[in-house]
């Protein structure tokens, strides 16, 4: 399905630090065309190696983001 990245929002993880294998996850606010929105927790590393930014349209299939 398509969407644009409206927001991309940090996690709040507090004063916990996260375990060595844990992937930093930021929460992406994905917007619709008909204006419906969603939020999908996503690893942030991989928004950077896709080049996804905020107002970006995306393709989201079987949890996974492709910038389109």
């Amino acid at each position: 399905m398509k969407y644009k990245i409206f927001r991309i929002e940090e996690q709040m993880y507090g004063c916990e630090e996260l375990p060595a294998d844990q992937l930093i996850l930021v929460d992406v606010v994905l917007e619709s065309a008909d204006g419906t929105r969603r939020v999908l927790p996503y690893p942030d590393e991989a928004l950077r190696r896709g080049g996804m930014e905020e107002g970006d349209s995306v393709d989201l299939t079987d949890g996974i983001l492709r910038k389109v």
